[in-house]
């Protein structure tokens, strides 16, 4: 089979797989990322590495553990390779103004938030950090088990110490209680 043959022939699944998991990509993209420019590179990334690992799906693990598989482990790779450069600053003439208005709307409230549980988010170690982003994504912990490859018990008390840690970060108790 010729190369235009093979990619053909995954033109079809490989489609069908990012109609079905897109929202969990971009989800994954969201938690480990800051930048619109570092959101598609990882997009990007998250998707060649989707297309080249296709053949080598074998219905050993269900298809949403495999893609939250590749695509965390792409996120983490990312995230190392990010960690190893330097932060590019803007030049001042490239920085937004800060202007505030009177009275801010609610939703300025929420995004500050969200900035703030993302910051928070990033400082956790990457395999916890992946850890609390598939538990958002409603994750049993055996699935949870599956795509990190820890056991049920150890993916429950990286869990709990990462929900703890957070909460701490952001200055609230931790009230939530994991589902097992």
């Amino acid at each position: 089979m010729s190369a235009d043959d093979h990619g053909r022939h995954l033109e079809h699944p490989y489609l069908d797989l990012l109609r079905r998991g897109g929202s969990r990509i971009e989800r994954i993209v969201r938690a480990w990322t800051r930048s619109a420019a570092d959101a598609e590179e990882l997009r990007s990334e998250i998707h060649l590495q989707l297309w080249r690992s296709l053949p080598s799906f074998d219905d050993r693990s269900a298809e949403e553990t495999w893609l939250y598989r590749v695509a965390l482990n792409t996120a983490m790779g990312f995230a190392r390779k990010r960690r190893r450069r330097p932060e590019r600053l803007l030049p001042p003439d490239e920085m937004p103004e800060e202007t505030a208005p009177a009275e801010a709307p609610a939703w300025i409230d929420e995004r500050a938030l969200l900035r703030k549980v993302r910051h928070a988010l990033a400082e956790l170690a990457d395999l916890d950090r992946a850890i609390v982003a598939l538990w958002l994504e409603d994750l049993p912990y055996r699935q949870i088990a599956e795509v990190t490859g820890l056991s049920e018990g150890n993916v429950g008390v990286r869990l709990h110490r990462a929900r703890r840690l957070l909460a701490e970060r952001l200055g609230e108790e931790e009230t939530v209680h994991a589902p097992t």
